[in-house]
């Protein structure tokens, strides 16, 4: 994948999520808070720090893919089809895991990925 093509996806999924806690944040809470926001964006911005520092754009992109994936699980086990008296816990641990577990371990399998390519074939484009 194209390098600025990975980096513009990357941007429109963190966009798309932005859009997701903003409805969860302040159309469906009872108190809209910019702090709960905040939280739910971190893992976001974390890819897009390894976004910034980096040269390949498709591990952030996995990032952003796996943080909105697990965040829309959690969108619809809190909202759409609650089913335990303890489901809007997720909106607390779903950012933390995502930022700390699931985010990280994308990122470095499709790291090890693109790595592994470029060294068995160095002229791949």
């Amino acid at each position: 994948m194209n390098t600025t093509l990975a980096f513009r996806a990357a941007l429109g999924v963190t966009a798309l999520s932005g859009v997701l806690h903003a409805y969860e944040n302040f159309a469906k809470a009872a108190e809209p808070s910019l702090t709960w926001f905040l939280w739910a964006m971190l893992p976001y911005g974390v890819c897009l720090v390894v976004w910034v520092r980096s040269s390949v754009g498709a591990p952030s992109l996995a990032g952003v893919i796996a943080a909105l994936a697990f965040d829309l699980v959690a969108h619809y086990d809190v909202f759409v089809h609650p089913t335990r008296s303890t489901a809007a816990l997720a909106m607390i641990f779903v950012p933390l895991w995502s930022t700390l577990l699931f985010c990280p371990v994308a990122m470095l399998a499709v790291w090890l990925a693109v790595r592994r390519r470029d060294l068995h074939e160095p002229h791949a484009p």
